[in-house]
């Protein structure tokens, strides 16, 4: 069994690296982690991400488009932060989740074509990683309606200079939200390793999108889910 880390700060991370280029840095990996092959049209997510020592951000994520080899999404993930007001419209293949085109700009505009980079999601792996993972079932309230989640709780340790690292993740996931993670053909999410050992009590699904997201290991992080719906379209125009 492997060890998720859902990469929810990757976007985030670019728009601070292109900073100083005046426009955004988008990846053609920037998707890999997500199941887009699985979106409907309209779908939308809201999330807030809390960090030590920094200010909380909220961004949308929204499935504006299908066509037959690629779906299209607009969010402002990747410049909430950087660049306030703008957005990323991207064409993502269904198959290989890499990113076709990109375009950015602000709402009610035409969108200006970016440059794709390379740019490799970081790899959480580790050989000498060891620790425990516990899914369990639960239940919880959202916008006054009872869902069924998935709580992966993974506590990992982690050779360090001098000293172990020790990190701890929570996951919630629910069957009903938009936006859930890639797994592979052997039912492993997308993000994650294969490196260490992890012994296991129950088998996580992966399935449905991020309720909360919680990590702590030196410092602390949460992904929250805020809202979601069915009734989004695109406000950024292709030129």
């Amino acid at each position: 069994m492997r060890v998720c880390l859902v990469l929810a700060f990757v976007g985030i991370a670019a728009s601070l690296a292109a900073a100083q280029d005046s426009k955004p840095d988008v990846s053609e990996n920037a998707w890999l982690d997500y199941d887009v092959a699985s979106l409907k049209n309209g779908e939308w997510v809201k999330l807030k991400l809390d960090r030590d020592g920094e200010k909380p951000l909220e961004y949308r994520l929204s499935c504006v488009g299908l066509e037959a080899e690629v779906v299209w999404i607009e969010e402002d993930r990747t410049t909430v932060e950087s660049f306030p007001g703008t957005v990323i419209l991207c064409s993502v293949g269904l198959k290989d989740r890499k990113v076709k085109r990109a375009f950015w700009g602000k709402p009610g505009e035409k969108g200006r074509e970016l440059n794709l980079t390379r740019r490799i999601l970081p790899d959480p792996g580790n050989d000498a990683a060891k620790g425990t993972a516990e899914v369990t079932a639960g239940k919880v309230t959202i916008k006054g309606k009872e869902h069924v989640t998935e709580k992966i709780e993974i506590k990992v340790e982690i050779e360090g200079f001098g000293a172990p690292i020790k990190t701890k993740q929570v996951i919630v996931l629910a069957a009903e939200i938009p936006f859930p993670l890639a797994m592979d053909e052997k039912g492993n999410c997308r993000a994650s390793i294969s490196e260490g050992k992890i012994e296991w009590k129950g088998k996580p699904t992966w399935k449905g999108g991020v309720v909360t997201l919680q990590f702590e290991g030196g410092t602390k992080s949460t992904l929250s889910l805020v809202d979601w719906g069915a009734d989004a379209k695109a406000t950024l125009f292709k030129p």
